[in-house]
């Protein structure tokens, strides 16, 4: 305790006012030790000051000592009730925990460090996003990255041009992709034509990469084009279909139409998905579609034609939904549910015919969107969730266009727990949305087994896909069971409305629910309540974040945060 002593004796000539200005150009320019002497100095010479503790509980935050600035923080708001909703001084207390997370051995406190970190908005975001950004966890990184991409500075662009180069995790590099893509970073515009090119790119970062590129163009001339689509790397003839659909480039049209026979069936498909969209022309220039060899090919072929109402789209797409492949016969019901009404009279005689379950379901969903046979679609969807014992997703490998209901075969991912059962989840809950759509009276059962269930990790999943329409039929569903006798459901429901609907009629209960909850409750507490954002919960929250979990205190200053900037 020396130099405090000393630093006040040094700083005894200076009046409060002055006293405060150094402190605050101490943390203006980063030196972070210099501002807490002072500050302590200061203390000493004005105990009575409320400035000066005030200044003083800044300083013990900035530098991370987050226990004496709750410890103070605490003493003084006993003295001054007032200071309870000082928002300045709350942002101050948090950013003091999350920058003692972001320090953290632990892989989840790192984590919600970076999003707490995130979602402030503030300059002083940055340095964290980049310290995160070369984290040695590869999750952690990935999310850094794509919160990188909503910040515009040079830092943040030269780290992600780096791991553009460096980055070798698949996870991240998707994330880095996406974001050049974002960030417009044009100087990495090679690095995407490369990967896009390569035989050895994975097709989901190949598309990302397609992806990213279009959203740096503005325009693209027609010699470009075809210098893009006449390449001997099928990548960039890839590329050039989808260019010729982003734009709608009428001029490339007979490029597109000769690319329907070239001899990679990924650019085949591009070509057709750009005749359906765009030119929608004569039934002679897709044919021969219609009976190529890649049945991926001549299914999205058999789309096209229903698109330019030929004769000949009905026969060739009954014949792969009675296909001897599931495969098949389920990428052909989804093309089919696609075409939207000029494929409802095979879908509905489909849908008496076929005795395949995936196929059914997936013709009952584009009906479905129709409006067309609701009950017999809604029975089917019902059923089909009932009696369905395997993990199922959405596929749109085969097309990025048709969204295939499909047995899973999502891989288990070290980094992300449970990841195939979360994505059976968001695909089960996606229909349950679907009867809520409609009104079906089912759609509230259904909800409420998923609320029942014991993992909670259902519940951001249920709120996204229940309300990713911005339906308010999906959130009367959900209203329903605030009142139910089960408190987990009622938790959950106030937890769906509360992160997805903002409703600040839970807040209440969300709060009193907290106490009881075990630690994984808490945390989806803690974050409904930063989505609410009301002032109400400015002094449950900073009561929180005396937690004795560095977690639990990480994303209570989380939602702190997000509570005094709404």
């Amino acid at each position: 305790m020396i130099w405090i002593f000393a630093a006040a004796l040094l700083a005894s000539g200076l009046s409060e006012d002055e006293g405060l200005r150094r402190v605050r150009a101490h943390l203006l320019i980063d030196d972070q030790q210099s501002a807490l002497r002072e500050a302590e100095s200061l203390a000493l010479q004005y105990p009575e000051s409320l400035e000066v503790q005030k200044i003083l509980i800044e300083a013990f935050a900035y530098n991370g000592f987050e226990e004496q600035a709750l410890d103070s923080w605490n003493k003084l708001t006993f003295k001054k009730p007032d200071l309870l909703y000082d928002r300045h001084l709350l942002e101050e207390l948090a950013w003091g925990v999350l920058k003692k997370g972001t320090r953290s051995t632990q892989y989840g406190v790192r984590l919600a460090a970076t999003i707490g970190s995130f979602l402030t908005r503030d300059t002083r975001a940055v340095p964290v996003l980049l310290k995160m950004m070369r984290d040695s966890n590869a999750v952690i990184r990935s999310v850094a990255v794509q919160m990188a991409s909503a910040f515009r500075d040079a830092p943040l662009k030269d780290e992600i041009a780096r791991l553009m180069r460096e980055e070798r995790v698949w996870i991240v590099r998707l994330e880095v992709i996406k974001a050049a893509g974002l960030l417009k970073m044009k100087e990495l515009a090679p690095d995407l034509q490369t990967l896009v090119q390569s035989d050895k790119t994975p097709m989901e970062e190949k598309q990302i990469a397609i992806a990213s590129l279009l959203e740096m163009y503005d325009q693209i001339t027609m010699e470009e084009f075809k210098t893009l689509s006449s390449s001997n790397r099928a990548g960039l003839r890839h590329l050039a279909c989808m260019i010729a659909t982003h734009f709608k480039m009428e001029e490339a049209r007979e490029e597109v139409i000769r690319l329907i026979q070239d001899s990679h069936p990924a650019v085949r498909i591009a070509a057709l998905n750009a005749f359906g969209m765009i030119y929608q022309g004569k039934e002679s220039e897709i044919s021969a579609a219609l009976q190529d060899s890649d049945p991926a090919v001549a299914i999205t072929a058999c789309w096209a034609a229903f698109l330019i109402q030929s004769p000949l789209a009905e026969k060739n797409m009954e014949r792969w939904l009675s296909d001897s492949l599931p495969e098949n016969r389920r990428l052909a019901a989804a093309a089919l549910a696609a075409s939207g009404n000029r494929g409802i009279a095979l879908a509905v005689k489909t849908l008496k015919e076929s005795a395949d379950p995936y196929v059914k379901v997936n013709l009952a969903l584009g009906l479905l969107g129709q409006r067309v046979e609701v009950k017999k679609c809604c029975d089917l969807i019902a059923g089909f969730m009932e009696t369905e014992k395997r993990m199922v997703m959405v596929d749109q490998k085969p097309n990025p266009l048709f969204e295939i209901l499909a047995p899973s075969q999502v891989r288990h991912n070290d980094q992300i727990p449970n990841f195939p059962e979360a994505q059976d989840q968001m695909t089960r809950l996606n229909l349950v949305s679907m009867l809520a759509l409609v009104e079906d009276p089912r759609a509230l059962p259904a909800l409420k087994s998923f609320l029942q269930r014991k993992n909670w990790g259902v519940t951001g999943v249920a709120a996204a896909t229940l309300l990713h329409e911005g339906d308010e039929s999906a959130l009367e569903v959900v209203k329903q069971l605030v009142t139910d006798s089960d408190p987990n459901v009622r938790l959950q429901a106030c937890l769906v409305l509360a992160m997805f609907g903002k409703d600040e009629s839970v807040l209440l209960d969300l709060q009193g629910a907290y106490a009881g909850a075990d630690h994984e409750k808490k945390l989806y507490i803690l974050e409904a309540l930063g989505k609410i954002g009301n002032v109400q919960s400015f002094s449950f929250l900073a009561g929180c974040l005396k937690e004795p979990f560095p977690i639990l205190r990480v994303a209570a200053a989380a939602a702190l945060i997000q509570s005094v900037n709404r």
